[in-house]
Formats: structure tokens, sequence, C-alpha cells
């Protein structure tokens, strides 16, 4: 099933409506003189690009015995 624009745009709405991500987005602007947009895109970007490990442990360089 595919999502409609309108389940895209409010799950971006979703996403942007945390202060966590507001700030995120404010200091990016401020830090490289680039438009709120550009600074979501680039949030999107990061979000997207990370994903988490299988193993929490794993990814902490430690070795389990």
């Amino acid at each position: 099933m595919t999502r409609t624009s309108t389940e895209a745009r409010t799950q971006r709405q979703r996403i942007f409506s945390s202060p966590v991500v507001l700030a995120f987005v404010r200091t990016v602007m401020a830090r490289r003189g680039i438009s709120e947009a550009q600074a979501r895109k680039i949030y999107l970007d990061y979000i997207n690009r990370s994903s988490p490990a299988d193993d929490p442990r794993g990814s902490q360089g430690r070795v389990m015995t």
C-alpha cells in the first residue's frame, strides 16, 4: 500500500513538531546560513541514513564472553 500525499504530509508535520527536531533545524539554519526547507531536508537525510544496529552492544566495541 502506498502512502498518499496527505498521509506523508501528516507524518512530516508530526516529525517536525518535536522540540528536539525543531532545535536541530534551527541550529543548522543558524550555523550554515541556509533556509528552513534545506535544514529540514538535512534532518530527514540524517534520520534516513542512520539505522539501528542489530545488536546495540555490538556497535559499542564490547566483547561478550
